[in-house]
């Protein structure tokens, strides 16, 4: 056993210990009961009580233990399963958005969470109910057959569950890929909404189908549920009817009511069985998902220090209705990019950093360089991946080990001091920030890697003027010993811009060099 399953496997035996320590409390009670009513005078009701006792502080202690366990596993393994996913997209891009997304948070969630979300309790469900079939056949207990023809029904009934939920489960992946998609595209045509806001508002993306099919989901797990209760309320009826003869000593015994409690108690401590085998059927889709991830190889080139300028001849994204561009940047400081929305900003920025086909040509230092990313040129994008974990995840997403006072004195630097401590999580896909925010710690994650070449898309949108202020400190502090390019429709007036380019749909309005002088 390595080090790293270790805590998966303390957690499966924890969780055994919680649900047998259960069990055991409703047994001995339904025997403690039926004794406490024909006991002798004499009889020790201390021992019993002292037992059931113990065995509720045992249960107490082992699902606290289970659950703190099981969570820090979790969060080691959603950095690893993560970081499995890096490797697997080492230079390559995706070609869905809607894929990223998934990838680097609900899959990558339901795959860290496995042993938590369904190992654990499904299997904690068949070894005390196998054991328990095992047991009371061996000891000949009132009504073993029962418990077996409940058993019986279990496995039966847990059979349909996951054929029922994998369906469902690959609807439900399905239905949730085409919605982000169609978000993707809605969402990218936001500038032209004003042109036609009913059309824009009838074409908006639903999510319905994807709550349809999580519904679906819940509601076949509960009538799954429902027909094991009914068969357990069932059999124990036919038990207490006695409809199987015992002698009459077995029959008025006190040990002779631990099995109709059992039946009684049994949608409480199985239940949990079927909600287990509808994650297992999410897991498989999204271990599907991972595995088929639609990439293109992206060429890795090596690092490329600006030390005097970098050129674009006649420079443009491929197969992008923008304006080449012809221009000398230099190897330091801060380079603007204005224009109305749709000339290209974005896709200027992505060719650059090579995430996109170019045409035209690059140059670092009058030496040309080929197609493909350059390493440490990075490109923080307008609507940046916020990954589903804590703040020091999302800062560090390869483990770089990064000083924490680095981090919290970055974060304060950009006013965002309110999303700390640093273990703070953030929330599935950082929806608990805002969009300003969301922004900030992409540009913060990217600060930390050091590039040699920091792009950034729209930084200042959605802040207001003191963030953009604090933002604009922060490019020209970077800018002091790299080149910074920022693509934006804002400008503030107290960022110091050492070149200015104005791109309009067909061609270069002005480049301008002189600080804060251009039309």
């Amino acid at each position: 056993m390595s080090n790293e399953s270790k805590p998966a496997y303390i957690t499966l035996l924890l969780a055994m210990l919680h649900a047998a320590a259960g069990l055991s409390i409703l047994v001995i009670s339904s025997w403690f009961i039926a004794i406490s009513a024909i006991a002798p005078v004499g009889f020790n009701y201390v021992i019993p009580a002292v037992v059931i006792r113990g065995l509720a502080l045992l249960r107490i202690a082992s699902g606290y233990a289970s659950m703190w366990v099981g969570h820090k596993d979790l969060l080691a393994r959603i950095a690893t399963v993560r970081m499995d996913v890096f490797s697997q997209l080492q230079n390559c891009q995706l070609e869905d958005k809607a894929s990223s997304t998934e990838a680097l948070a609900q899959h990558t969630e339901v795959l860290a969470s496995k042993w938590i979300a369904w190992v654990s309790p499904l299997s904690s469900v068949l070894f005390i109910f196998t054991v328990m079939c095992i047991a009371a056949l061996w000891t000949n207990l009132p009504g073993a057959v029962y418990l077996v023809a409940l058993y019986s029904a279990w496995i039966i009934l847990l059979t349909f569950q996951w054929l029922s939920a994998l369906a469902t489960a690959r609807e439900n992946t399905y239905a949730t890929k085409e919605f982000r998609r169609a978000s993707s595209h809605f969402l990218a045509a936001s500038p032209i909404w004003h042109l036609n806001r009913k059309k824009a508002a009838e074409h908006a993306p639903s999510a319905m189908p994807v709550w349809r099919q999580q519904f679906n989901q819940k509601k076949k797990t509960s009538h799954t549920m429902w027909m094991f209760q009914g068969v357990a309320f069932a059999l124990a009826l036919l038990l207490m009817a006695g409809l199987l003869p015992f002698s009459e000593v077995a029959v008025f015994a006190p040990i002779a009511l631990i099995v109709p409690m059992v039946l009684l108690a049994a949608p409480d401590w199985a239940s949990a069985s079927f909600n287990a085998v509808a994650n297992a059927a999410q897991h498989q889709q999204s271990n599907n998902a991972l595995n088929c991830l639609s990439t293109s190889p992206i060429q890795q080139l090596a690092e490329k220090p600006v030390c005097t300028s970098l050129q674009l001849n006649h420079f443009a994204a491929k197969n992008r209705s923008t304006v080449p561009v012809t221009v000398s940047l230099p190897s330091t400081g801060v380079v603007t990019i204005s224009g109305v929305s749709g000339c290209g900003k974005s896709s200027l920025l992505q060719a650059i950093a090579g995430l996109l086909p170019a045409e035209g040509e690059r140059r670092v230092d009058d030496h040309a360089i080929s197609e493909g990313m350059v390493k440490r040129w990075l490109y923080v994008e307008q609507d940046p991946i916020i990954l589903s974990g804590s703040v020091k995840m999302n800062l560090d997403p390869a483990g770089s080990d990064i000083a924490q006072d680095t981090m919290c004195e970055l974060l304060e630097e950009l006013s965002l001091d309110t999303i700390l401590p640093l273990t703070n999580w953030v929330g599935k896909s950082g929806r608990q920030l805002s969009g300003g925010e969301r922004k900030r710690l992409a540009f913060a994650r990217a600060v930390l890697a050091n590039p040699l070449v920091l792009m950034v898309d729209e930084p200042f949108e959605g802040l207001d003027i003191k963030t953009q202020e604090r933002v604009c400190k922060l490019l020209e502090k970077e800018a002091q010993s790299k080149l910074v390019i920022v693509a934006s429709h804002v400008l503030p007036t107290s960022l110091s811009i050492d070149k200015h380019i104005v791109l309009e749909e067909a061609s270069i309005k002005s480049v301008n060099q002189h600080k804060r002088q251009f039309a």
